[in-house]
């Protein structure tokens, strides 16, 4: 998994994508590392673009439930931006307001 970021006016982007490299380790490194970016920008909500990513690592799924709930702290909304079926399923076992927003559509 690659991961990508972005600062607008109005929130923090993510852009995940399927990788060629099976790096598992530096790719939850990169997503620990570009998340506590975000949660340092002091943006109102942080978006996950999952557009391009067809399966959610384990790791990457913890990561971001970790961050729900320490962005939430700070009212910071984490919203999950188009995903796949497999993406919403990976947060299927968790309860609703323990696990991020799922957007329809992508940010504007």
């Amino acid at each position: 998994m690659d991961v990508y970021h972005e600062i607008l006016p109005d929130r923090y982007v993510l852009l995940l994508t399927d990788s060629a490299s099976p790096a598992a380790g530096s790719a939850a490194d990169n997503l620990a590392r570009c998340l506590l970016q975000a949660y340092r920008s002091g943006k109102a909500s942080v978006w996950i673009d999952c557009s391009r990513l067809h399966h959610l690592p384990a790791a990457a799924r913890d990561l971001l439930l970790r961050y729900q709930k320490r962005l939430g702290r700070q009212s910071v909304r984490l919203v999950l931006g188009p995903a796949s079926l497999a993406v919403r399923q990976a947060f299927a076992d968790v309860a609703p307001e323990a696990r991020p927003e799922m957007a329809e559509e992508e940010p504007a």
